[in-house]
């Protein structure tokens, strides 16, 4: 008797425990239109920085609702704040972007929070508001991430992100992925960011590639504007590609250098940049100002020049003193001197910096050469790299690291 009872638990057991791992598997293999729990999360500034956060999350095309639960680390009482949701066509069916912003938080001050639709919900996490008054903040930028997979790009991150833990964000250059069009790339991309971009906002520039198809054709970059949010203080021919944010005493400044690309939906792309820039830079009070651009208008790839955009953008940074443009594309770390029109100076002249700042992920790029205007040229092709950038008051400084730690390169202005 005893022994029919074993036997008939434990058949039980092995039942029930197929049935749960059956269960999980399906969720696990799910196609993406499909999925109910929360994934993807990523943080962005909308707002400012002290008293605002934008939290942004995919799921499958039948989950509706877009909230986000949060309340101070040190309290107990949760606040919950409604959102938006927009559909977004993907070669893997329908997605749904869920957006939320918070508001009326307290500077300096760690939250957490967790997102959902009510019913199925991610797990915690954790964001810092940036302090009222800001003396000295750091911020990680990173080159190129794109690859036919992810993990260097996770590695890459999470090193950079374990030896900064104090940076307020993050930038990337642009050729987030290798495919823009697929989904599964900025999956993996999204997913390889989680426990860094769902912690500090991450604010990224387009590049060439966020347009390309499974096909390698051209497409509109309806991927990329449609999974994060961004500034909408851009032209409205350009939104979620072209836009500006404040941060403490700098102004950033984000440009989309796809020409080539993009000319059959934006003509006029260039024109409308260019007067959108002089307006945004001559507006701006700020000590510092930053320029990002995913193209370099001074490159190092031989068959990579664009003199259009060189024509267009040189001398608005010039005449709104620019200190630094900041580009990819060519994935190597080039750092000009300092440069009016196509001269260069010493380290001490007049005119912007341009720096190439290498790649962050897989793909690399053998081609590429020293310029003349280059006072340091390092191509990674043995292993990737990501910059660091520290501001106050008084001063820039940038510093390039290997994956390994090794310094590349380091850079300082001092104010006037």
């Amino acid at each position: 008797m005893i022994r029919k009872l074993l036997k008939f638990f434990t058949t039980r057991k092995v039942v029930v425990g197929a049935a749960i791992l059956a269960v999980i598997l399906a969720f696990c293999f799910l196609p993406p239109s499909l999925v109910v729990f929360p994934r993807n999360i990523a943080l962005t500034f909308t707002g400012m920085p002290a008293s605002t956060q934008t939290i942004t999350w995919q799921t499958g095309r039948y989950s509706s609702g877009s909230r986000v639960e949060y309340t101070k680390v040190t309290d107990t009482l949760h606040s919950v704040r409604e959102g938006t949701t927009q559909q977004v066509a993907t070669d893997r069916g329908m997605i749904t972007v869920h957006s939320v912003q918070l508001t009326d938080l307290e500077p300096a001050t760690r939250y957490q929070y967790r997102v959902g639709d009510g019913l199925f919900w991610s797990s915690y996490h954790t964001f810092t508001t940036a302090p009222a008054k800001v003396e000295s903040f750091r911020f990680l930028l990173f080159g190129d991430s794109q690859g036919n997979s992810y993990e260097l790009w996770q590695r890459t991150l999470k090193t950079a992100y374990a030896r900064n833990p104090d940076v307020a964000f993050m930038m990337n250059i642009g050729d987030l992925v290798d495919i823009g069009l697929s989904y599964d790339q900025w999956n993996d991309w999204f997913q390889a960011g989680q426990g860094v971009i769902n912690t500090i906002p991450v604010m990224p520039v387009m590049g060439n590639h966020e347009t390309y198809t499974t096909e390698w054709k051209i497409a509109q970059p309806l991927l990329y504007t449609g999974f994060f949010r961004l500034p909408s203080n851009g032209p409205k021919d350009l939104a979620g590609k072209v836009y500006s944010f404040d941060y403490s005493n700098v102004h950033f400044s984000i440009l989309d250098s796809q020409l080539q690309e993009e000319a059959e939906w934006v003509p006029e792309m260039l024109a409308s940049q260019q007067e959108w820039l002089k307006k945004d830079l001559a507006a701006t009070k700020k000590r510092w100002k930053l320029v990002f651009i995913h193209r370099p208008v001074h490159h190092n790839r031989p068959s990579d020049g664009d003199e259009d955009l060189r024509d267009a953008f040189t001398p608005l940074f010039e005449n709104y003193h620019v200190d630094v443009v900041f580009s990819g594309h060519d994935h190597i770390y080039a750092r000009s001197y300092p440069m009016v029109g196509d001269k260069w100076t010493d380290e001490k002249g007049d005119g912007p910096v341009y720096i190439t700042t290498g790649r962050s992920g897989k793909k690399t790029f053998g081609r590429a050469l020293r310029k003349n205007w280059n006072t340091v040229y390092y191509n990674p092709m043995e292993q990737p790299n990501y910059l660091t950038v520290a501001v106050n008051n008084h001063s820039l400084k940038i510093e390039a690291f290997k994956l390994n730690g090794e310094l590349i390169d380091t850079w300082e202005k001092t104010a006037d």
